[in-house]
């Protein structure tokens, strides 16, 4: 049996640190006005596109409800879109300080795993989903904390139940 060798511990270089702060361009350590203004900046701006995007996706997911409601034979077709649609949203909402929003989402997602072919009260609830996260986009609730929150998820989470395909 060979002889295990001994551990060698190698120094991390500082160019990743340096490239992280940049020091010949980047942004300085301190947090001037200045600075913070740029950055707050930023940061509005991706909100703004933020509020964009998900109103895109939310779109896009009605069109493809309606198309499904029309025919029945494409309700197959719709689940992949809707559920893609869904994670996005799941992840810009936790990105961007909207927890009910990532649930919301991420509850759509759930319900849609489970499904085959949608029935009528299915893509209903579906759609019930996608008009929760208008609201919470279009009114801008940030929080989670709040009673109405917990039951619109709570009764949510009863709707889904009662339409469920039997296992």
């Amino acid at each position: 049996m060979a002889k295990p060798e001994k551990a060698k511990f190698i120094k991390a270089p500082q160019a990743l640190r340096q490239k992280a702060v940049n020091f010949q361009t980047g942004v300085d350590l301190t947090l001037t006005d200045e600075v913070r203004s740029r950055i707050e900046a930023v940061i509005t701006e991706s909100a703004d596109a933020f509020s964009k995007d998900v109103l895109d996706k939310l779109r896009e997911m009605r069109v493809q409800v309606k198309a499904a409601e029309d025919d029945p034979l494409s309700r197959i077709f719709i689940l992949t879109t809707i559920s893609e649609l869904a994670f996005d949203i799941k992840g810009m909402g936790g990105t961007f300080g909207y927890p009910l929003l990532s649930h919301l989402a991420k509850s759509l997602k759930d319900f849609i795993a489970e499904l085959a072919l949608p029935n009528e009260a299915q893509l209903e609830v579906i759609s019930i989903h996608v008009d929760a996260m208008y609201v919470v986009l279009a009114q801008g609730v940030r929080g989670m904390t709040d009673r109405l929150q917990k039951d619109l998820l709570d009764n949510l989470g009863i709707a889904v139940s009662k339409v469920r395909d039997p296992v």
